[in-house]
């Protein structure tokens, strides 16, 4: 749990591991324990308008993932029960949709990405990481704890340094988002656990204050 200040203005990011259905009653409990005008999610606006309708409509969404999120989810089920979409993303915009708290997404959406692909990740690199993922496979994290396995695979999904600088880019484009959505309250923000870092960086550049 990290908080950031700036004048009267707050905003409380709740680090998770995306997609482990323990870190449910962790959100919940924390959220509960703020007063907060506005909820935030690090995924696109896309993404967003689908939880919603998963919530609303009280089902489930059939998500295929792809061969490194299936790689990912088979090291983090070492630590429990793994789900798609995340369990405690899904459990955040429940929340704010029952106590009338407008949610926003803070990451960029389908377009923005893929321009900032393009701009970052060369062809080259492109070739490089097919190739890699490949080898993902049979690779063994030695961690004892599902954040650092987190923060280690997204060290090794993002070795190349085309992926680095789209990573940091997104991180960018969060921190002006959530800049922005200050202006309307305090906020509460959810974001996968290897993301807060840089986040915290660019909002202190931003003159954030980390409490």
């Amino acid at each position: 749990m990290h908080t950031l200040k700036k004048e009267r203005t707050k905003i409380h990011i709740i680090d998770v591991v995306k997609g482990l259905n323990s870190e449910v009653d962790k959100v919940l409990d924390r959220i509960k324990s703020f007063d907060f005008d506005v909820g935030c999610i690090a995924i696109s606006e896309g993404e967003l308008e689908g939880l919603k309708i998963m919530v609303k409509g009280n089902k489930e969404l059939s998500i295929e993932p792809n061969a490194p999120e299936r790689i990912y989810a088979e090291n983090l089920s070492e630590f429990g029960e793994v789900s798609l979409p995340p369990p405690s993303y899904v459990a955040f915009v429940k929340y704010c949709m029952e106590q009338d708290i407008k949610i926003i997404a803070v990451d960029m959406d389908e377009e923005h990405y893929t321009m900032a692909y393009c701009e970052h990740v060369s062809g080259t690199q492109w070739i490089m990481q097919s190739v890699r993922e490949k080898r993902l496979k049979g690779k063994k994290f030695d961690c004892d704890d599902p954040r650092d396995f987190a923060i280690e695979w997204d060290k090794t999904i993002n070795k190349l340094k085309g992926y680095q600088d789209l990573e940091e880019h997104r991180e960018n484009v969060i921190a002006k988002n959530l800049v922005r959505v200050s202006k309307k309250g305090n906020g509460l923000v959810l974001m996968e656990v290897e993301r807060v870092e840089g986040v915290l960086k660019n909002m202190q550049d931003m003159g954030w204050e980390v409490e």
